[in-house]
């Protein structure tokens, strides 16, 4: 690091910036619309969850923990780079234009990883002091920064790619040909360009790339210029207007043969969309993409018009089995093109970040459901818009799970299937909570004011609270940043007419869970009843044991909770009245079942109620309630005992037979054995 007089820089580096630029033929850029910037504040299949299963988890990036302030917003980048296929490196030349904030850094600090050489650096076209320490590169400034300022920063560099980092900028080929291509979701950008590397902040990009004349270069936004240059090269430079963050910079290069569509937007204005694909893979692409301008035209009726109409859409294959949501330039993975069907969800899951992930960006990756659970909902929405509601529910059954690992909101691993379809699974119960017209309203107004921006979970919820008119803490705690989901078990039976004629029936739903609390939610509830008619209710359940009395136009036949599927939690089973009637007729088979504990998980305590039918009290008051550790040994023996207003349960205070403290897990607590068991699982923490 660079000595800074009194305050010590180690590792001293001079570095003088080269006036002509490193590389040849790069062209000047032209000057960015800064002022329209404000200062910066899976579904299986899916490349991003399907490479955490094979290659190890991603978690938040190191620095996510705690974001310092950078003391700048960055404006606009003009980078050019080019790529040397042989060695595997590339020579560089970055271009910033920084606004310094209140209060000013005393220092300029970019990201860049170590494999990126720093040969010369200039801040306002003065040679200044650099060093690069922990993948941070340190720049002095020739003098005092003050709030307000403008300055132009210019790093010169060298970079060596490879196999070292998970993401970044790669060399590969397809059928002999060599391929270029970037992907950097979330942290992989230094690792061929320094940049401050966080989501939230945003500029406009000029971004060139001299490649050998074989090849085409696509990446963001406009194609503003191809220059020839000397010894078989060409410079590609892109233009992109739209704020951007760094991991949505894109650049995908090879032999590629090119075709185009358009789409027309609702007030008539069109859109050029350009699609790149390998040679031998033209034909297929031609037809799997050509239903792109349908998808674009369905998404922007639910959500508002495509956010980058002024440039473009495209799509650019790439040597990777899944996408990546550059922005105006999805890459899609060869493998798509060679499956037996067209994977329509993938591109549709694609092009939803464009609203969803590049529109609006999620602010920290603690948010990254906002994102990837948006995206997979709207594949969901693809098929509803096809298909209609048996479509709909097809596509989110395919998403459920009995059990998520962690929280959508600050996710156990970044892309795992919690992210994405359980954050899809919450967006579809949302939906069906505040109703249609409020769900995608909601939506049109949390993209508007976050346009081209960024926002994290608290400002969705506060938009949905705004356009609902009521507090929805009671939903986002426990799906969003709580884990588990309920089970029910429903009885029911008709308990005569009331005065009017009108037939009543009394619901008693019990209700389990798998999380640290209960579940609040609206059940729906639709009867068949004996004059042929189906009568629909909501049945709204928020604790463990709760009856509902209904007053039906004629008498039932039989009830479903939940039919159309809108609930991510089980319905175990609905039990009409015949099925009661029978098991109570035996008297060999009495009705003997555990309640859910309470709490749970638990660090001392746990209640575990006991509900009896059919069993004279004094028999109930014997049982035995057997627990045992996950790997089947026994640990304690409990009899049941009175609890609250008079009703059985079992007691366990967390000891096991010696009175020994049992460690932290899971643990499962036994009724019965055989067939006719009846157990619950205790967490203790």
């Amino acid at each position: 690091m660079s000595a800074r007089g009194p305050r010590g820089w180690a590792r001293l580096a001079w570095a003088l910036a080269a006036g002509a630029g490193l590389i040849a033929g790069a062209a000047a850029a032209p000057p960015s619309p800064e002022d329209a910037l404000a200062p910066s504040a899976l579904e299986p299949g899916s490349f991003k969850e399907a490479w955490e299963r094979t290659h190890g988890t991603l978690g938040l990036p190191e620095r996510e923990a705690g974001i310092e302030r950078s003391g700048y917003d960055a404006r606009h980048v003009d980078l050019t780079v080019e790529p040397h296929i042989a060695e595997a490196s590339l020579d560089g030349r970055v271009r910033w234009r920084l606004a310094i904030l209140d209060p000013p850094p005393a220092e300029i600090v970019l990201d860049a990883r170590e494999n990126l050489e720093i040969l010369a650096a200039s801040i306002d076209g003065l040679p200044v002091l650099f060093a690069v320490e922990q993948e941070r590169l340190h720049l002095a400034p020739p003098g005092p920064l003050a709030p307000g300022d403008t300055l132009e920063a210019v790093i010169e560099y060298r970079a060596q790619l490879g196999d070292s980092y998970q993401f970044g900028c790669r060399f590969t080929d397809h059928d002999g040909v060599p391929v270029v291509y970037t992907h950097c979701e979330p942290d992989g950008a230094p690792t061929w360009w320094p940049c401050q590397d966080r989501p939230d902040d945003k500029f406009t990009a000029d971004l060139s790339f001299i490649l050998p004349d074989t090849l085409i270069a696509a990446s963001n936004g406009l194609l503003a210029e191809v220059q020839d240059l000397p010894a078989g090269r060409r410079l590609y430079h892109w233009v992109e207007r739209y704020p951007i963050t760094t991991y949505l910079v894109s650049l995908v290069a090879t032999d590629f043969a090119t075709f185009d569509d358009t789409y027309t937007a609702a007030d008539g204005r069109t859109m050029p969309l350009t699609y790149f694909a390998y040679p031998p893979d033209l034909p297929r692409a031609m037809q799997d993409w050509a239903f792109t301008p349908r998808a674009i035209r369905a998404l922007a009726e639910r959500f508002g018009e495509y956010p980058f109409l002024e440039e473009k859409y495209g799509m650019a294959e790439y040597p990777v089995s899944g996408g990546m949501e550059h922005q105006t330039l999805t890459s899609l993975g060869r493998y798509f093109l060679h499956l037996e069907e067209p994977a329509d969800w993938v591109v549709v899951h694609e092009l939803a970040h464009q609203w969803w992930g590049d529109w609006v960006t999620c602010r920290t990756w603690r948010d990254i459901w906002l994102n990837e659970g948006f995206a997979t909902y709207c594949e969901a929405l693809w098929a509803e818009h096809c298909g209609g509601p048996d479509s709909l529910r097809f596509s989110m059954r395919a998403k459920r799970a009995d059990h998520f690992n962690g929280s959508c909101y600050d996710p156990i691993f970044l892309f795992n299937s919690t992210v994405y379809r359980k954050g899809a699974w919450v967006l579809h119960m949302l939906r069906h909570v505040v109703g249609d017209q409020v769900f995608f309203g909601a939506l049109r107004q949390y993209g508007a004011d976050h346009a081209y921006g960024t926002a994290v979970t608290a400002e969705l919820q506060g938009a949905f609270e705004e356009a609902w008119g009521r507090n929805l803490d009671w939903f986002f705690r426990p799906w969003v940043y709580g884990e588990g989901q309920p089970r029910y078990r429903v009885y029911w039976e008709p308990v005569g007419q009331d005065v009017t004629g009108a037939t009543r029936a009394r619901v008693e739903i019990e209700q389990e869970t798998t999380g640290p609390e209960y579940f609040t939610m609206p059940l729906d509830a639709r009867f068949w009843l004996a004059d042929g008619t189906v009568f629909d209710t909501v049945l709204w359940d928020s604790l463990p044991e709760q009856a509902f009395t209904v007053v039906l136009p004629a008498p039932p036949e039989s009830l479903a909770i939940d039919p159309d599927e809108w609930v991510l939690g089980r319905v175990l089973f609905v039990a009409d009245p015949s099925a009661v009637a029978s098991e109570e007729a035996r008297p060999s088979a009495p009705r003997i079942q555990l309640g859910s504990p309470l709490p749970n998980p638990s660090s001392s305590l746990a209640l575990v109620p006991l509900h009896c039918q059919g069993l004279p009290r004094g028999e109930a008051a014997r049982a035995t309630l057997v627990i045992f550790d996950a790997a089947g040994r026994e640990v304690r023996r409990l009899r049941s005992g009175a609890a609250a207003a008079g009703r059985l349960a079992f007691v366990w205070d967390g000891a096991d037979r010696a009175g020994h403290t049992a460690p932290p897990g899971v643990y499962f607590a036994r009724l019965g054995a055989g067939a006719g068991a009846s157990v619950r699982i205790l967490r203790v923490r």
